[in-house]
């Protein structure tokens, strides 16, 4: 089915940073199909940001999931007013239904070929309304954002043709989280070789578990831009980067979407759903009979990551460093 006369567009996303970065593509796809379509976005109030300056978004619906009933009615209210041509939903909500879309995204995601990857699952969705996906790339970084960036990492110290390393250390679960001793490990030894420019990278509520790590190394090639940057900003931080050392984060998706090489650090995280998705990119994790659980809470003291040794997780961030 292919639609025609498509002018107003309703792109409903996700709540988490990371999971709104895997459905990117899908809008991506819809402003390419409907170049001349006006495409709004309804997403949760953490990732809102990452919208802001898109040129292909006109105008963002805050959706909060812990409002009030009144609130959500005036918002679907709000939603049906503006008579949109197509919704394209990301949830599996309601919404589309409630707001009298004129055409809309299956209700349920049909998965024929047994896709695992979110992205891919996302995009599947669109297979219904005639629509393929033709990006690699589908974050938008404002020049602005790139130039506070690179006057931020300047001040710590990056020169030009200096190798820039991202470090990622904290992540939302603290199941998925490996052990700061042995980021410390591995920073130590890539330093040492003096070769290379490390960032730290994290939001506002990671702040500490950097500084732990800043202060235990304590070298004048480490900077710390945890909690000094805004999600446009971390996504200009990350673009400039040769490779990222990451666990499962949101991190990780900004760089598979920007193209940057990626070393992952998986415990209970099936790979196949949200591993790294970039051509020679590693993932580093414990074979375990457990894992992946997918489980919020550990019964083992996380041995799928407490396992994961220091010199296999240096090894692989050399190997793609080696690869430019």
């Amino acid at each position: 089915m292919k639609l025609k006369n498509i002018n107003k567009i309703l792109f409903i996303t996700l709540s988490n940073i990371g999971d709104v970065i895997l459905t990117l593509s899908v809008l991506s796809a819809l402003k390419d199909s409907f170049p001349d379509g006006e495409i709004d976005v309804v997403v949760g109030p953490r990732p809102k940001e990452i919208f802001v300056k898109d040129p292909k978004v006109r105008r963002i619906f805050t959706y909060d999931k812990h409002a009030r009933l009144k609130e959500k009615i005036d918002f679907i209210k709000t939603l049906r007013k503006e008579r949109y041509d197509l919704v394209v939903d990301m949830r599996t909500s309601m919404i589309p239904v409630l707001i009298g879309a004129k055409n809309r995204s299956s209700l349920v995601s049909i998965n024929k070929g047994a896709l695992r990857h979110k992205r891919a699952v996302h995009l599947n969705r669109l297979k219904n309304i005639g629509i393929e996906s033709k990006r690699t790339q589908n974050i938008y970084i404002d020049n602005k954002d790139r130039e506070r960036v690179r006057l931020l990492l300047e001040e710590g110290g990056l020169r030009k043709g200096d190798i820039l390393i991202g470090v990622s250390p904290a992540c939302r679960s603290l199941l998925k989280q490996w052990r700061i001793e042995g980021f410390i490990e591995v920073i130590g030894s890539l330093l040492r070789e003096g070769r290379y420019k490390i960032v730290l990278i994290g939001d506002p509520s990671q702040v500490a578990i950097s500084r732990d790590i800043k202060d235990a190394i304590r070298h004048k090639d480490l900077i710390d831009l945890t909690g000094r940057t805004n999600l446009n900003e971390l996504f200009a931080a990350i673009e400039r980067m040769r490779v990222l050392l990451t666990c499962d984060s949101a991190s990780m998706h900004i760089a598979c979407d920007l193209g940057v090489k990626v070393a992952a650090i998986f415990g209970p995280t099936d790979i196949e759903e949200y591993g790294p998705t970039g051509k020679g990119d590693i993932v580093i994790q414990r074979s375990l009979r457990c894992s992946p659980c997918k489980k919020a809470v550990c019964r083992f003291d996380r041995e799928c990551m407490e396992g994961i040794d220091a010199q296999e997780v240096l090894e692989a961030l050399k190997k793609l460093i080696a690869l430019g």
